[in-house]
Order: structure tokens, then C-alpha cells, then sequence
């Protein structure tokens, strides 16, 4: 497949993506030879209370294949279809968790109908 296009909205797509910039609706990236085992974005954190860490990041990967992770402090064999989200501050990881994509799926659904409730897309306020 040359093309990866959203089959909901049609909108043509990158082919590393996983899910459609405009709907996010899941992209059948599936089906493109060679796709990345791994896709990982980095969102930045606001600071609303006290305990609150300066410079935090959540971290949230995407993992579509099975694959093995080689270090020196060893070997590990991830699992495909999985979400793994992991908490930052700076450059460290202070906590990861693993959810499967059917979780992960109801999270991204639970967030968006929320602030939907409150704010249509078009009145979200943007950062930066």
C-alpha cells in the first residue's frame, strides 16, 4: 500500500501514523509493509498544584508488533498491541504503565467526550 488514507474521513495520512490527524480515527497503518514496531509521543505537562514537578511529560507509546529491546543491562521482549504510558520529568521516567489497546481506546474516548462536554473543539484553547 502506497497511500494510507482514513477510512472514516478519507484524509490522507503519513503512514507512520496510527491514528487520522483530523478524526482520530484508528488508520489501517496495518497494512503498510515495514511499519514501525514502536510509535512514541512526548506531551507536556502544566504545573496546577504545588506537588505539582516543573518540566514533566507524559510519554505515550504506541506498541504494534512484538519485538525485543537489547540493552547492557539485558534483553526484553515486548509485546504488540499494547499502550505504554510512562510519567517524565526531565529526562527520567518516574512511572510506566502498560494498558491494552482496548483500555487505551476507552481512555482516549473517556478524555475526549469530557472536554467535548465543556469546550467544542474549535474553542480549545491553544498552547504555545
Amino acid at each position: 500500500m502506497e497511500n494510507l488514507f482514513c477510512p472514516m474521513c478519507r484524509l490522507r495520512q503519513p503512514t507512520e501514523h496510527a491514528y487520522c490527524v483530523s478524526c482520530g480515527a484508528t488508520l489501517p497503518s496495518h497494512l503498510v509493509a515495514g511499519g514501525p514496531e514502536k510509535v512514541a509521543r512526548f506531551f507536556a505537562g502544566i504545573k496546577v498544584g504545588t506537588g505539582d514537578p516543573e518540566n514533566g511529560y507524559l510519554r505515550v507509546s504506541c506498541y504494534r508488533k512484538e519485538h525485543r529491546i537489547e540493552s547492557q543491562e539485558g534483553s526484553v521482549q515486548m509485546t504488540g498491541n499494547h499502550v505504554r504510558v510512562s510519567m517524565w520529568v526531565e529526562n527520567e521516567a518516574r512511572c510506566v504503565m502498560s494498558l491494552p489497546e482496548s483500555e487505551a481506546r476507552e481512555m482516549a474516548d473517556f478524555v475526549l467526550e469530557q472536554i467535548s462536554a465543556t469546550h467544542p473543539r474549535s474553542e480549545l484553547p491553544q498552547l504555545g
